[in-house]
């Protein structure tokens, strides 16, 4: 059956940002996924593995969510839920996470607080 013939949108093609390659985002998961990806498949699924380094920009401990700056600068999302110990962050505290995808973009998950680089809290 035709993607037109499902009123499914066309098919596009997109450059990842980290990678630099052209890869397709099809009208299925145009459908299923509100927020056009960044990232191709591979390294989506690649970065989301690798545990990363960062900086807690600022976190609200009363609300439970704040934003952590990345080596490149980008700022990932970050949830109370998500602190593997503890349940607050301070700015400009080391920590090491991976990357998820929320509702809104990427996330922080498996988050770890470090008195400095290497050492845990």
């Amino acid at each position: 059956m035709d993607a037109d013939m499902l009123g499914l949108p066309a098919d596009q093609f997109l450059i990842c940002q980290h990678c630099q390659i052209s890869f397709v985002w099809t009208g299925w998961e145009q459908v299923r996924d509100a927020r056009q990806p960044d990232l191709c498949p591979g390294c989506r699924h690649l970065l989301a593995n690798a545990p990363r380094w960062g900086v807690v920009k600022w976190f609200d401990a009363r609300k439970g969510f704040g934003f952590v700056t990345t080596a490149d600068g980008a700022d990932i999302y970050v949830r109370r839920k998500d602190l593997r110990r503890g349940r607050s962050l301070r700015a400009g505290q080391w920590v090491s996470f991976r990357v998820g995808e929320g509702r809104n973009g990427a996330r922080a998950t498996d988050v770890i607080a470090h008195r400095r680089w290497g050492r845990s809290d």
